[in-house]
Order: C-alpha cells, then structure tokens, then sequence
C-alpha cells in the first residue's frame, strides 16, 4: 500500500495534530462506462450523434502524483507513484492510487493529480504488455488509446477529397499520446468537499477519465453545451486504408478536419493547429474527481 509523503516543512503541523484525531483516505482510479461499453449512436446526451459506434480496444493511461490538502491546518501529503493501466480491464471496484494512513481529520479542499508521460520509473499494472509500456516511455505517451468506429451507411470524406463508402470493418486507430496534464485543485460536481477524513475510518474517493472527450465537438468553458461525433476519425484516414494514424492527423489542418459549424476550435487548454493537436487537447479534459466533479486543467478552469 502506498504511503503519503509529507515535506519536513510541514513536520512541526503534524507533531501539533499528533494528539487530535486520524482518519485514512484511498483514492482509486475509475474508468467511466464510456471506456468499457463504448459508445453509440443516438440523441442521448453521451451517444454519438453523427451516426457512428466506438469502441475501445485499449485505453492505457499514465497516472498518479496524487496529492491532498488542508488549507486551514496546512497539512500536507503526497503519494509521488506513477501507474500505468489500461482501464479497459479496471475491475468495477476500480484500482487503488493512493491511500493516505493516520491523517488528520476534517475537510480536504486540495485535491490534485497528474496524467504524466510514462517513465520507465512508472508502475506497469498486469493489464500493461511490456511491448506497449515500453512503446509509451519512448513515445513519453501519456496515454495509448486503440480501438475502432463502425457505421453500416458510414462514409469517409477526406478534406478536399471525394467521398467513399466505409467497409463493415469500420476505421480503427491507436494513438500513443504525449498529453502530460495536472488537475486540480478539483471539487465535487454537488460543491460538497471533494475529501472529508473521519476519525478511525478510510473516507473513499476516486478519480474518474471519461471515454468520451476524445468525441467532443468543442471545448467548453462554461455550462456543458456539447456533442459527441466520431465522423472526423474516418475523414482522417486519408490513404483509405481503413486506420486514421497520428502521421495522418498531424498533416491536417486543424480547420480542414473539425469545420463549423459541426467543431469550435475555442477555449482548448492547449494550442492546437493540427488534428492530432485537437487530439491531443481533448485528452487533456479527461480527469474528474468523484464521477463528475470537476479540476482544473494545467491551473485554468474547463466544465467539461
């Protein structure tokens, strides 16, 4: 079990509290049923809109760094581990981050994680090939996200090129994306605490990436006003082949693949002038805190 680490400056607030009551905190790591059921298309508000079903292979992430606080008391604790999992294969349980043993008790209103670029320090979770972990650290991905999109009446319309009619196949991709990000400090979506530590019990809580931002059509900052469509991955795949690769994504105009009034470009946390830059943006919105609760993103503040 992983232990919190606590700078010494803060050694003289812990002897001052060594008398008042503990608690324990553990913060697990969740996928949202995005990731593990896919998505498909509808009207609802997380279905796919254009048409098109995604599902995913693989969804391997690097993550860690977890980090939580107390304004007030100014007591800090810091677990610095870095896992990579795929969370395809996140048992429903989720997967223990960080537990914190003998903390002070009360609220919490600094919570932090990271979405770093894999290192070979990192810890690779079982649900990791060594192939695929060491393709990570070469790449510094944060993130390896396989899979593929299917659509009976599917086409593929290639910026300035005709349009054809996609195979029962589909277009699969597998991205290796370099999108280091730190969250926080987060809250959650009720505006409760987003950590509350009892005396002698282990107060819950976890971290929640949403499958689905990668299939957003813009970024909002304000009240969530978006859709999900997937048809700018087989648009993507200019060669036809059948596979929309980075190589692919990195050679389009963001403005040529993402047109409005379908896309905005506005408010992404990171500069994005090709696809695989939108790509890259998209990933970066992905960290929640308690299901819908909300971080901010790199310091800036993005309702996703």
């Amino acid at each position: 079990m992983n232990k919190p680490l606590v700078s010494g400056l803060l050694l003289s607030t812990l002897t001052a509290c060594s008398a008042s009551p503990a608690g324990n905190a553990s913060i697990s790591l969740e996928a949202e049923e995005t990731i593990t059921d896919g998505l498909v298309p509808g009207t609802d508000a997380e279905n796919i809109v254009d048409g098109w079903t995604v599902t995913f292979d693989q969804f391997v992430v690097a993550i860690g760094h977890v980090h939580v606080g107390q304004q007030a008391s100014g007591f800090e604790a810091h677990v610095e581990d870095t896992h990579v999992i795929d969370l395809t294969a996140l048992p429903a349980t989720g997967f223990e981050l960080a537990a914190f043993e003998g903390i002070p008790t009360g609220d919490y209103d600094m919570v932090e994680f990271e979405t770093p670029a894999a290192t070979a320090a990192a810890i690779r979770h079982e649900s990791v090939s060594q192939a695929d972990f060491d393709a990570m650290v070469a790449g510094g991905c944060t993130y390896l996200i396989a899979g593929s999109i299917t659509n009976p009446e599917g086409e593929r319309c290639p910026p300035g090129g005709a349009c054809a009619p996609v195979d029962a196949d589909g277009i699969s991709f597998r991205f290796c994306i370099p999108a280091e990000t730190a969250f926080g400090p987060c809250e959650n979506s009720d505006g409760t605490s987003p950590l509350t530590v009892a005396a002698n019990l282990t107060a819950p809580a976890s971290i929640t990436l949403h499958g689905d931002h990668l299939f957003f059509d813009s970024f909002p900052t304000g009240e969530e006003i978006v859709e999900r469509r997937a048809q700018w991955l087989a648009n993507g795949d200019t060669n036809g082949d059948g596979e929309t690769t980075q190589a692919e994504l990195e050679a389009l105009d963001a403005a040529e693949l993402f047109t409005a009034p379908d896309y905005s470009l506005a408010g992404a946390p990171s500069t994005v002038v090709t696809a695989w830059d939108f790509a890259i943006a998209q990933v970066k919105t992905q960290g929640h805190w308690n299901g819908e609760g909300e971080c901010l993103i790199d310091g800036e503040a993005h309702e996703h």
